[in-house]
C-alpha cells in the first residue's frame, strides 16, 4: 500500500505493479507463469518464499481466480488523479 511496501513492491497502483520492485515486475499480462506473484503465491518460484509468509496459503480457487485474471489480462480499475 500506500505507507507500507516490501522489497520495493507496491500492489495498490497498476503502474506499481507492473513496474514491480527488487524482483522485477509483479505481473505480466497475459501470460500467467511468467508473473512473478503467481510464482510466489504458489510456492514455485526457486528463490523466493511462499507469501503470504505469515499465514495460510492461497487455496487453490484463489490461486485459480489470480491465474485466470492475470491470463486474460489483469483488467484493473482506472487509477484517481492526484
Amino acid at each position: 500500500g500506500e505507507k507500507k511496501q516490501e522489497s520495493g513492491l507496491r500492489l495498490d497502483l497498476k503502474a506499481s505493479a507492473l513496474q514491480g520492485g527488487d524482483h522485477g515486475p509483479a505481473l505480466v499480462p497475459g501470460p500467467s507463469a511468467e508473473s512473478l506473484i503467481l510464482r510466489v503465491v504458489t510456492d514455485t518460484h526457486p528463490e523466493l518464499a511462499r507469501m503470504p509468509e505469515k499465514g495460510e496459503p492461497l487455496n487453490a480457487a484463489q490461486v485459480a481466480l489470480l491465474r485466470a485474471w492475470i491470463d486474460q489480462g489483469a483488467a484493473w480499475p482506472a487509477e484517481p488523479e492526484i
